[in-house]
């Protein structure tokens, strides 16, 4: 079954009015859209996506099917000469793979690759649907399309420099001045070595953005909705604007 999935897109971001979709910031996971514990099943608070035994993959210990899409924007170059990236769901080991294998509109929220020696009873999925326009069934759009949507798996030009994450690495025209040298906090970064392992924490010439940078899918360092690490309203750094804490307007 194809559920109606999405990702967050700018827009959302700047001019839909503020729904309870996040829950609270900063109260944790029980009770947010990411709390399937009373869904029926018998799944925990913690094991609709992760699980002790049998899991998916060791990294994470991750529980639910990843998307087989190709993931690609629809320009090939930032302003900046950046080349947008391109991974695939089942086989990038960036956070945001585990992300759009429930948010890309192809993989069923409840398809969870092994709980209980199964899969748990039916879900109430309707409660968990986005309400964006990236949908694939309802909008026609292409399967592995992010067109539209601020880019994750790509670097960060951290320590005002360029990086090279995800095969892609900083264009010669990136303006070093717009960026923060290191994203304010709760904004969590990334590193990629080089063989295609991607690990938590900034890395000199190494380092890159992921969903989870701007989103907290626990929610314990989120401070707005939409399990964001910042606020969707401001003009300034001091009150917390989230687009501050990377770019320098």
């Amino acid at each position: 079954m194809k559920l109606k999935s999405g990702i967050l897109t700018l827009a959302m971001l700047t001019l839909a009015p503020a729904v309870a979709w996040g829950g609270p910031g900063g109260t944790g996971l029980a009770g947010t859209p990411h709390d399937f514990s009373s869904s029926g099943g018998g799944v925990g608070v913690c094991t609709f996506c992760h699980t002790p035994h049998r899991a998916l993959s060791t990294q994470l210990l991750w529980n639910h099917t990843l998307s087989t899409s190709n993931f690609s924007w629809d320009v090939a170059k930032t302003t900046a000469g950046t080349n947008f990236p391109s991974f695939k769901g089942d086989t990038y080991t960036g956070p945001s793979a585990k992300c759009l294998s429930c948010h890309d509109g192809t993989v069923a929220v409840g398809d969870i690759a092994w709980w209980n020696e199964g899969k748990p009873a039916s879900l109430d999925n309707k409660k968990h649907e986005w309400p964006d326009a990236f949908n694939v069934g309802a909008t026609g759009g292409v399967v592995g399309s992010m067109k539209g949507n601020h880019p994750v798996a790509m670097p960060y030009p951290y320590l005002g420099a360029s990086n090279t994450y995800n095969g892609v690495t900083t264009g010669s025209g990136a303006a070093m001045t717009e960026w923060q040298g290191t994203p304010l906090a709760p904004i969590r970064m990334f590193n990629d070595d080089g063989t295609g392992n991607i690990s938590a924490g900034l890395v000199a010439a190494k380092s890159g953005i992921e969903c989870s940078s701007c989103h907290d899918p626990h929610n314990k360092a989120s401070v707005d909705d939409l399990f964001l690490r910042g606020k969707m309203t401001g003009s300034s750094q001091g009150d917390g604007y989230i687009c501050l804490k990377c770019h320098v307007k």
